[in-house]
């Protein structure tokens, strides 16, 4: 069985020439909303400007400000922590407009204004982002400018980053051990020095005597539902990175499951639909494109030849790894478009008491990596290379 890693070793969590988030106002993320809030409704919707907040601090300050428990406020999307962003929460507060102070220099509330339902993950219509590039001669702001037009003519690799991998970069291989009910080797994995409360519990149940299995109950659900996705992840990031090396990862072939950027829905492509005018004219444009497996007990899955190049690939890492997905998973699965559309392009180069930098703006749809683009301009290779055997 070989060992997995989610992404080529990287710096500063990405591997490409030059540094980010520097500082959080070198990163800048806009939430593009799905819809506008229609003024009445039992939910209170919340612009939020954050700075230096992660996603679970945000959702507990805010919960705290209104009085309302946690599973009471939505959100479209989980948002950096070293970055400046902009996000829309929702409240459920069906009889009170009450607005308090959140006493937190690092938040600041825009807006706010009712709407009817509460805020789903995915419920928007894309990320805008502001990227200062540093470490990096300003005067490559030509050559960067062609590259972003590629990507733009194109489309983008939509590897997942290594933020979806964890702080050491191996919640994939956590989740393997999961599902594989590896207890001795989890617990060993997560009491190996790592820091957290979580492996510190572990770390020293097993050191007083607790058996493996009962040490890793102490995971709690929502981590075990992170592991398992990451898998999922690592496992697409391998489909992509093979259909890159075939040359036809932006390129619909029957057999594919295409994804409708325009709708966000799928269907399976026969050789009719292939020569099919209007059908065509939609490829051309990218809005339908190739998906990658999300491996789940529900997953829509592909037509011969593309079932078997995909199936091949995970059994090359490991052939227990998609049974596992599929009968002892906790995800339905889903299929994950390969390519994504970059809009609204542009780049220029600054100088500022700090240093001389790159920016880089674009929009992304939801669930694509900015790191994947910036690895695509700033680094060795043109094209993500996925997930890579070890």
């Amino acid at each position: 069985m070989s060992d997995i890693t989610p992404m080529p070793p990287m710096r500063d969590q990405v591997q490409f020439e030059g540094s980010i988030k520097d500082r959080p106002e070198d990163f800048l993320v806009y939430e593009i909303p799905m819809y506008e809030s229609c003024g009445e409704g039992e939910h209170l919707y919340v612009r939020i400007r954050k700075s230096g907040v992660s996603h679970d601090e945000l959702i507990s300050i805010v919960a705290a400000a209104w009085s309302v428990p946690v599973r009471a406020i939505g959100f479209a999307g989980i948002k950096d922590t070293r970055a400046v962003t902009e996000q829309t929460l929702s409240i459920h507060l069906p009889d009170s407009d009450r607005a308090p102070t959140i006493d937190d220099d690092r938040l600041e509330v825009l807006w706010t204004d009712r709407h009817r339902n509460k805020l789903r993950r995915g419920h928007l219509a894309g990320n805008r982002f502001v990227i200062r590039v540093r470490g990096i001669d300003p005067l490559r702001v030509t050559d960067t400018w062609s590259r972003l037009r590629v990507l733009a003519d194109r489309g983008v690799p939509n590897a997942f980053g290594p933020q979806r991998f964890g702080r050491a970069g191996d919640n994939h291989l956590l989740g393997r051990l999961l599902l594989r009910e590896d207890w001795s080797a989890l617990a060993a994995r997560l009491g190996d020095g790592r820091p957290g409360r979580l492996e510190s519990r572990v770390r020293r149940a097993v050191e007083e005597g607790t058996k493996p299995e009962r040490a890793c109950r102490l995971v709690p659900g929502r981590l075990r539902r992170f592991w398992n996705d990451a898998l999922q992840s690592a496992l697409f990031n391998a489909v992509l990175s093979e259909r890159v090396t075939r040359g036809d990862w932006n390129r619909l072939q029957a057999g594919d499951v295409a994804w409708n950027h325009e709708t966000r829905r799928t269907f399976v492509v026969g050789d009719e639909d292939l020569q099919d005018d209007a059908t065509m004219e939609r490829i051309e444009r990218g809005v339908l494109v190739p998906t990658g497996p999300m491996w789940g007990r529900a997953m829509r899955s592909p037509g011969e030849p593309v079932a078997a190049l995909e199936r091949g690939v995970a059994d090359a890492l490991d052939p227990e790894l998609v049974p596992l997905l599929v009968d002892a998973g906790r995800s339905r699965g889903d299929r994950r478009p390969l390519v994504v559309p970059l809009a609204h392009a542009s780049v220029q180069s600054e100088m500022d008491e700090h240093s001389g930098c790159i920016t880089v703006q674009f929009e992304l749809p939801p669930g694509a990596y900015a790191t994947t683009v910036l690895r695509e301009l700033f680094g060795d290779s043109t094209v993500a290379t996925g997930l890579e055997e070890v």
